[in-house]
């Protein structure tokens, strides 16, 4: 096989370190990517250990579920390695301190959001507490996901009138307090359709009872999405020049009567598109293909739709995928230097709310990463990938191994703005995260989580 040509970078332990795709590996030394990959993962989490634990509700969950997801990826690659073994020794450790955190925090204070994000983190916890047999601590994580977090979008957040127009239901981000209902955005109805569909699938394979809870949620929230995705007028999947989509930030309809008019928490402006809502969208589709003929049998015993096609079904979700997945790679991709970057929308980047966006790169890359996933996404997106690690790997601050907000060049960012303009008819010339007021620990949190995010997918990859 003819060798080809690829990037490397050395890390600080001096080993050659490699960013290229899979799908060349075998021409390379596939053994040296393996050991680099590993002494990359090990620094980071190392990084990760000295600023994980910080104050903030929704960063924290946010950030350790990054942590679990590229942790289980370390471990089913290298088991049997005794750092990785002292890792998992700390990060259960860490659990333990991450549980009395969640039951320390005023719940009243925080946002319906708040709770998918540590549902999900909750679900990953105990799948790797229990490769670590800590059955006692992966139970309260069980708990948490479900009786807490699940239980709180379902009966508070979630609209249960059937009054909104033009689509009803949804779910509200408001704050668990009840004084503000909140606008029905894409992040908050897509945490409850993940959380309900991946408590479902864990439900279903410890053979728990009264999973038609979970299995209600998850045809509700398909209905909500695809029922605005029909409603092409709205835009709110909006078609790219070429062919593929992104999910908006939040549905808008400037109707008479419309329920979805809210321009606030946070500012809105059209066009605002945020990468964290297509991976867990995609993730979101993915388990409905996966659990296509409980659906279906649910949907039947309760006479929900009398014209309900499996065919017809899993079809449907395939499109949306492949769609996204196509947006991902002509919109979410440099051109020039093939990284993967956020959408440049002022209302991500700005200075109110871009201490949350700016976890969105490792966010959708966390799902897109999964084979499950990425093998519904009709492109391949392991050179995007690898190539981004690169960048984030060479940016860091190498006596810390501390990741970065930014880890593109200006000069490829200006192409990229208009890379993107072109595709979506809008864009901003946004290059910087306006987060210099945001708590370094947090900020260090946070860039360091988007750096195991893309780590775990390049470890997937291998």
């Amino acid at each position: 096989m003819k060798r080809r040509k690829f990037i490397k970078i050395t890390g600080a332990s001096g080993i050659a370190l490699a960013g290229l795709s899979p799908l060349i590996s075998l021409s390379c030394s596939k053994s040296g990517i393996n050991r680099a990959l590993k002494d990359q993962a090990l620094l980071a989490f190392k990084r990760f250990e000295n600023v994980w634990d910080f104050p903030d509700f929704w960063k924290r969950g946010n950030t350790f579920d990054a942590c679990l997801v590229f942790a289980n990826a370390v471990r089913k690659q290298w088991a049997k390695d005794s750092r990785v073994e002292a890792m998992n020794s700390k990060i259960v450790e860490m659990l333990v301190q991450n549980l009395a955190f969640f039951k320390s925090v005023d719940i009243e204070t925080m946002w319906a959001d708040d709770f998918g994000w540590w549902g999900l983190m909750g679900l990953n916890a105990r799948t790797f507490l229990l490769a670590q047999g800590e059955v006692a601590l992966a139970d309260q994580y069980w708990n948490l996901s479900d009786e807490l977090c699940w239980k709180y979008k379902k009966e508070v957040a979630y609209d249960h009138t059937k009054t909104a127009l033009p689509i009803p239901h949804g779910c509200r981000n408001g704050d668990a307090g009840g004084n503000s209902l909140g606008v029905k955005n894409t992040v908050t109805n897509v945490l409850l359709f993940l959380l309900s569909s991946r408590i479902y699938r864990a439900a279903k394979a410890e053979n728990r009872e009264d999973t038609d809870k979970y299995l209600e949620m998850v045809y509700q929230q398909w209905v909500w999405f695809t029922n605005w995705f029909k409603l092409e007028e709205y835009e709110f999947l909006k078609k790219l020049s070429t062919k593929g989509a992104l999910v908006q930030e939040r549905p808008m309809a400037m109707v008479e009567g419309s329920g979805y008019t809210n321009k606030i928490h946070p500012p809105w402006k059209e066009g605002w598109v945020w990468t964290g809502d297509q991976g867990m969208l995609v993730a979101a589709l993915s388990d409905v293909i996966a659990i296509k003929e409980d659906l279906a049998v649910y949907i039947k015993k309760n006479n929900l739709n009398p014209d309900f096609d499996i065919v017809d079904f899993e079809k449907e979700a395939k499109s949306y995928i492949r769609l996204i997945g196509k947006g991902v790679e002509n919109a979410l991709v440099g051109e020039v230097d093939g990284i993967i970057r956020e959408a440049p929308c002022q209302c991500s980047f700005g200075p109110e709310h871009a201490r949350d966006y700016v976890a969105g790169r490792g966010i959708m890359v966390r799902y897109l990463g999964s084979k499950e996933e990425k093998s519904k996404l009709g492109v391949n997106i392991n050179g995007a990938i690898f190539k981004t690690l690169d960048a984030i790997w060479c940016t860091r601050d190498v006596a810390k191994n501390q990741f970065q907000p930014e880890f593109t060049s200006v000069k490829h960012d200006k192409l990229y703005v208009e890379q993107f303009r072109k595709l979506w008819g809008l864009a901003d010339d946004v290059y910087k995260w306006d987060i210099d007021n945001m708590p370094e620990k947090n900020k260090n949190a946070v860039c360091q989580a988007v750096g195991l995010d893309i780590l775990g997918a390049a470890i997937k990859a291998l």
